[in-house]
């Protein structure tokens, strides 16, 4: 006679699931940034001087008090700022995925059969 006896054996596979879903995106963040900017500015500039006894500092033929023909036109220049804004590379993102090793307990309860034999002595038969 024979019994098979049986055991749990514990037995753990690995199975990749999803864990988690990643979303990358760029975003513009505007600031405002104030930049002092030397600039000049020509301003008119009248100087004038007294005519002594002689009649020095007068002009050419002309009489003095005269008008003159033409006005005297000066053209006065200023420096202004002219803004302009370029886009410039400054730096390159990567993203990428690294696996990084590490253990995990497993914890099951495991049953196991056991075999036990046990004798009973037979009562004697009498004879007749």
């Amino acid at each position: 006679a024979e019994v098979v006896r049986s055991a749990e054996e514990l037995r753990v596979q690995r199975v990749r699931v999803p864990s988690e879903r990643v979303r990358i995106r760029k975003e513009v963040v505007s600031e405002v940034r104030t930049v002092q900017v030397p600039v000049r500015v020509e301003r008119l500039v009248v100087e004038r001087e007294p005519l002594d006894a002689a009649g020095d500092g007068a002009q050419g033929d002309e009489p003095a008090g005269a008008a003159p023909v033409e006005p005297l036109v000066i053209v006065l220049h200023e420096e202004v700022p002219v803004v302009s804004v370029r886009v410039e590379p400054t730096e390159v993102v990567r993203v990428g995925v690294r696996q990084v090793r590490g253990e995990e307990a497993v914890r099951a309860e495991l049953r196991t059969e056991h075999v036990e034999v046990v004798t009973e002595p037979v009562a004697e038969h009498t004879r007749s």
